[in-house]
């Protein structure tokens, strides 16, 4: 029972426990977040979205980092809006960040909006991980990076703590980005993290 709520919770956080459960990933997701960050290689022009945002912790630092780029950020949990609203708001009348309200499977941004894409601990949630990467293709512009960073199905049992998500083996994640065309796929490991990068 408890495992089912929190596999829902840490898919979509929501309700009274939310600022817990957001608090919760955001402790957790220090050290992969910040090495992430570190890979996006962010230049002072980029444009960048974020999938998954949660309390908006990557997106600020990222977004302290730009002079004429913007960070996006999109959620499926109206409660992580709400804190990443409240966390961004400086960063967005100054127009280097903004938030919506969206999943990967269908992004509420126009086709080529970014030079970089990148998620961190979200792919297990994806309803349907084909249509979120062809959706992330669309809003990629030409030579645009994604940066997947995960937990490999090799890795972590993450099956023992909670439900409602899918592990994936490198090969998995390989074989769905090639299907959806991207190129030049990397791995790179740091501690028991992983991230996969690709071109368009």
């Amino acid at each position: 029972m408890f495992e089912q709520w929190l596999g829902k919770q840490l898919r979509s956080p929501r309700g009274i426990l939310s600022k817990w459960v957001a608090s919760y990933m955001e402790t957790g997701n220090h050290d992969i977040n910040e090495w992430t960050i570190q890979l996006l290689d962010i230049q002072p022009y980029d444009r960048i979205l974020e999938i998954g945002t949660g309390g908006g912790a990557a997106l600020s630092r990222i977004a302290e980092k730009l002079e004429s780029g913007r960070a996006c950020g999109i959620d499926s949990s109206k409660s992580m809006i709400k804190q990443s609203l409240r966390r961004t708001e400086r960063l967005r009348e100054e127009g280097k960040a903004e938030i919506k309200y969206g999943r990967a499977e269908n992004i509420p941004f126009a086709d080529r909006s970014f030079h970089k894409v990148f998620s961190v601990h979200t792919v297990y949630f994806w309803t349907d991980a084909r249509q979120a990467l062809k959706e992330i293709y669309r809003v990629l512009q030409i030579d645009g990076t994604l940066n997947l960073s995960v937990h490999l199905k090799e890795q972590i049992k993450l099956s023992k703590k909670t439900k409602d998500f899918t592990l994936y083996t490198e090969e998995q994640i390989r074989d769905l980005l090639e299907k959806n065309r991207f190129r030049e796929i990397n791995v790179h490991m740091y501690k028991n993290y992983c991230c996969i990068t690709a071109v368009k």
